[in-house]
């Protein structure tokens, strides 16, 4: 099936009326006839999705063929696993496809169970508990990937029979339909000197080479789209070209132009450029403007090549005036794509316009701030278009200091709070590789579970380092994510407490990344494991405008969410859990929760992995991947109107409408909330009105800020009227940048900065 979303999705679709698999759910389930969720079976995994509010169409298609099963000694009988608490060791497979697993028992001590494999197919294994004392009841399944590749051949060269020509052939066939066509191809060469009498088998040879090379050339462009120049080329020009058809070779040289050749077309622009402001006289400042172009020189990649389009239309055009060919190359360049200016004192005075805004955002003197400020109003095109889109496409203000630099990984660095500067907000960072601050890349903020570090986020979601290629080889590196993990715990923390304290270091930790890293702000990504899980799933509840979309491995509602559920009506959600992890079951334990989500006006995904228990599910690693790759999956444009909820200190900004001290008859204590009597949350709500007007309807508060730009959709030269209740603020925009610039350092967002604000009472 394919979801709204753009994701496609395949497995048996079974209705049901809801996630939730408690006693009292399922006997009103009985009841009903509604079955408004598709449960989605791929054997590994059930993912849970609303079928009207996601699903945008499906069909059948046939499944995975090539099963192979393994005999193992598999009781009839024995106590069955309902719950599971973690994991304590899981050994390799040894070479008959058995291995021991260790877990926690009720009472805190280890149990290990031995398993085994029962069958294999593309997508999963399945694993069942084998006969030993006691006896157990268990089935799960992993993914097939999971399997290091030498564990999968012993086991095949122990339990496939290699003088049986099908099973052999049974076996290249799983793996190409794994996609792993390396080890098809190993196994397919050693079958033609097993088998010489069978001739198709050197055909198949040719048709795997074809596959392996079309997979190669797919992760060359991979590379390239995440900005991963070097590498691309480096596949490329490594690319077999004898073993694959004409038009793949084709396909290659092709891939390998779109990256030369765009720095070879912008070297002769800049070129072109220096030529053209030779030519200019002493009219305009040469000596600048040259410097200018040694920075679009220094700059230019085939990310930043889009700033010359204009330039690279009519640079060329002898019909337009000389001081107007310049313009356009500075103003595409400091402006983006697509300004159109043409008035070359303009565009002189921008640079200087540039140069002070950085200078401001990167200050933390207020005098110097203010006198950069003053300095700002009397320059030519020094007002808030101009100065936004500045912001948007300048290098970030600050950089990130060598002596937070990792000894080991260059692109890794640890932010104390005595590095930058703030008492909360320590965070470690990990660039993607090539890491090019004019480009804007996607980001996750990743939460660890309690009683782990920061690096093991890092190394889950960008890859463990790697000494011999000095490389991490992850999917966050692989993908060209920015990788940023708070350290949001306090020392002797147990579980995740919902705490003002506990967003505010994962808040702060963000806004300092955004202000040394490019990170483009429409696509930040919560996600957390455990402890972290929950952390993510409430953070996103408190603060939802931040977040692209959230992904929650195994973290559990905080008390806060039952009743913050309609805030996340505008973020995508993954959730994942081990099917049995924890007693009761996660459907059973918080199947509540989640059926909140479970409508039509969310866009939701509950996922658990079939005989699971509580683990951090690194098989679904692609999947996440995928998921936030979607160009769906995006902040959009603030919405003409504001509803959320809150009953909390701190969950007070949504969007454009903030509310300043919160009544205290709806503020909840995070620590004293199981004293709180019938605890109800209070409504935010506003909207936009005709003739440029915004109405506040509810505002649980003492006062009221409404912040305002113009994609919003608010007409800035026009007055905008603010009511609540029988209170009325008028604003009438200037133009000025003051508050915009300090919106932009404090918040940190230059792709969305507010450009001025109104006050009620």
């Amino acid at each position: 099936m394919r979801l709204k979303s753009g994701l496609v999705l395949r497995g048996t679709v079974v209705e049901v009326p809801g996630v939730n698999q408690s006693a009292f759910a399922l006997a009103a389930a009985a009841e009903n006839r509604s079955l408004p969720v598709w449960m989605i079976d791929d054997g590994l995994r059930r993912i849970y999705v609303h079928k009207k509010g996601m699903v945008a169409e499906s069909s059948v298609v046939e499944d995975l063929a090539q099963r192979i099963a393994i005999w193992q000694s598999v009781p009839l009988g024995g106590r069955t696993i309902g719950g599971m608490g973690p994991t304590l060791g899981v050994s390799d497979f040894n070479d008959y496809g058995q291995r021991v697993v260790t877990l926690r028992g009720t009472d805190g001590s280890p149990i290990s169970l031995l398993q085994g494999i029962t069958e294999i197919n593309a997508r999963y294994t399945r694993l069942d508990a084998l006969r030993s004392t006691p006896t157990y009841q268990w089935q799960s399944r992993i993914a097939t990937s999971a399997i290091p590749a030498d564990q999968l051949a012993a086991l095949f060269a122990r339990r496939i029979d290699r003088s049986d020509y099908g099973k052999r052939l049974e076996v290249v066939r799983l793996f190409i339909e794994a996609e792993r066509f390396g080890e098809a191809r190993a196994e397919l060469e050693t079958m033609v000197r097993d088998f010489p009498e069978e001739p198709r088998l050197a055909t198949q040879l040719k048709v795997l080479a074809q596959n392996q090379g079309m997979q190669l050339l797919q992760e060359a462009k991979l590379r390239r789209d995440a900005g991963q120049y070097d590498l691309a080329l480096q596949i490329l020009d490594n690319f077999p070209l004898a073993e694959v058809a004409r038009t793949t070779g084709i396909e290659v040289q092709d891939t390998i132009d779109s990256v030369r050749g765009r720095v070879v077309s912008g070297g002769r622009l800049v070129e072109q450029l220096r030529g053209q402001i030779g030519q200019l006289g002493e009219a305009y400042p040469q000596a600048r403007l040259m410097a200018f172009a040694d920075e679009i020189e220094a700059g230019l990649s085939p990310d930043s090549m889009a700033r010359l389009n204009d330039y690279s239309q009519l640079g060329g055009v002898g019909d337009l005036p000389l001081e107007n060919r310049v313009a356009l190359a500075i103003g595409g360049w400091l402006l983006g794509p697509g300004s159109g200016l043409q008035n070359l004192t303009m565009a002189v005075s921008l640079i200087d316009v540039r140069d002070r805004v950085r200078g401001y955002l990167a200050s933390p003197d207020p005098l110097e701030r203010g006198q950069l400020l003053e300095e700002l109003r009397q320059m030519e095109g020094g007002n808030a278009d101009n100065v936004s889109r500045i912001i948007r496409w300048m290098a970030p203000p600050l950089e990130l200091p060598d002596s937070a630099r990792d000894d080991v990984d260059p692109d890794l660095y640890r932010m104390t709070t005595t590095i930058t500067g703030r008492d909360r907000g320590g965070y470690v960072v990990r660039l993607p590789p090539e890491y090019d601050p004019l480009r804007q890349y996607p980001c996750i903020v990743a939460l660890h579970p309690i009683g782990a570090t920061t690096d093991s986020q890092i190394d889950y979601w960008s890859g463990p380092w790697q000494p011999e290629s000095g490389m991490r080889m992850g999917q966050g590196a692989r993908h060209g994510f920015v990788v940023v993990a708070p350290a949001w715990t306090r020392p002797g923390q147990l579980s995740y407490e919902a705490t003002p304290r506990e967003h505010a270091e994962v808040l702060t930790a963000l806004r300092d990344a955004m202000r040394r890293v490019s990170i483009d702000s429409d696509r930040v990504f919560l996600v957390g494991m455990n402890d972290g899980g929950s952390a993510a799933w409430d953070i996103a509840q408190g603060h939802p405008d931040l977040w692209a979309g959230m992904i929650n491995i195994g973290g559990d509602p905080s008390s806060y969410a039952r009743h913050y559920s309609s805030n996340l009506k505008r973020v995508p959600m993954r959730f994942v859990f081990g099917e049995l992890a924890g007693t009761p079951a996660p459907l059973v334990r918080m199947g509540d929760f989640l059926d909140r989500y479970m409508k039509a006006d969310f866009n939701a995904m509950v996922i658990t992995y079939r005989g699971r228990g509580p683990e951090h599910f690194y098989e679904e690693i692609h999947q996440h991947f995928d998921w936030m790759r979607l160009p769906t999956h995006r902040r959009g444009d603030p919405p003409k109107s504001v509803e959320a909820v809150t009953m909390r200190r701190g969950d007070q900004f949504f969007w454009w409408l903030e509310i300043d001290n919160l009544l205290d008859q709806i503020v909840i204590d995070p620590f004293l909330w199981d004293l709180a009597d019938k605890p109800s949350a209070a409504e935010f709500s506003a909207g936009f009105g005709a003739e440029n007007e915004i109405r506040v309807r509810r505002a649980p508060g003492r006062g009221i800020r409404v912040f305002l730009e113009p994609s919003m959709g608010v007409r800035l030269d026009q007055r905008v009227t603010i009511r609540h209740q029988n209170h009325k603020a008028t604003v009438d925009f200037d133009g000025s940048v003051d508050f915009l610039l300090e919106d932009v350092r404090t918040r940190a967002d230059r792709k969305r900065p507010f450009w001025t604000y109104a006050t009620l009472p």
